[in-house]
């Protein structure tokens, strides 16, 4: 397959997901010259990382340092700060209330994914802004609706097959389980958000997040559109083909009304 900018990837996918959150690119930035480097808007002053993603899909470029994050639980997920022992004993968890009991706590810190690198910073911009010049990001975020969860699940699935190891509890869904778990198991993940998200983010109850490693992605949205035919009904099939015309694509991918692949499989049945 030909090799595609992130810029060109950000354009294909637009074509296949109808949304109006960008989807962003996240990197780590592991000393303070990279940080630097970095060309994004450097906080001021502290917020959650969350609230980061969320300007990133408004179509703002940022980065932090560790000093920049407002939320703990957050700095540890992305390698910014190390976990101390009231966090690996599971004592802090317990004492929010968010567990039964400490062997219910420990139990899930042990298994709760944190970035085992110790990183400068990180960036968090949309896709469509990363340059030529610049380094890709480690992995893409998208924010947006189960139906185009499921196609972006979808086309992941046509190259690399099911996934059977998502990961999610309700906790620390943008920092541990839309960050950190897809970037250290190099494979993708759905999160339902968690509470702390939906009230400083203000997330819509309808949406949630996807996120796969950027090895992963070009082939994950190739797939996506390789299956825009087979899916999609014919309303979301007309809006795919104004984008694929304006990106000089409907060649490629032609696209059939009252056509999917349900039609396909009762031939066998």
């Amino acid at each position: 397959m030909k090799e595609f900018t992130v810029k060109e990837l950000a354009d294909r996918l637009s074509c296949a997901i109808d949304w109006p959150r960008q989807a962003v690119g996240v990197r780590f930035l592991f000393t303070k010259q990279e940080f630097e480097d970095a060309q994004a808007i450097e906080l001021t002053k502290p917020i959650n990382y969350c609230m980061m993603v969320k300007s990133a899909t408004l179509g703002h470029a940022v980065k932090a340092d560790a000093s920049s994050h407002r939320c703990a639980a957050a700095a540890r997920a992305l390698g910014l700060e190390l976990p101390d022992e009231s966090h690996r004993s599971g004592r802090r968890g317990l004492a929010f209330r968010l567990y039964h009991d400490l062997g219910t706590a420990k139990y899930t810190r042990d298994r709760q994914t944190l970035c085992d690198h110790k990183a400068y910073g990180v960036m968090v911009k949309p896709l469509s802004q990363y340059a030529d010049s610049e380094e890709a990001p480690h992995l893409v975020l998208l924010i947006t609706s189960p139906y185009y969860a499921m196609r972006l699940i979808q086309g992941y699935t046509y190259y690399y097959g099911i996934q059977t190891n998502f990961k999610m509890s309700g906790l620390q869904a943008i920092c541990s389980e839309s960050t950190a778990y897809p970037y250290m198991s190099n494979s993708i993940n759905l999160s339902t958000l968690c509470g702390g998200t939906r009230l400083y983010c203000k997330w819509s109850d309808s949406e949630l997040a996807v996120s796969i490693p950027y090895s992963k992605f070009p082939l994950s949205v190739e797939g996506l559109l390789r299956t825009m035919d087979l899916q999609d009904s014919n309303e979301k099939k007309a809006v795919a083909r104004q984008k694929l015309k304006a990106n000089g694509m409907e060649e490629e991918f032609p696209l059939q009304d009252d056509f999917s692949y349900c039609y396909i499989s009762s031939a066998y049945e």
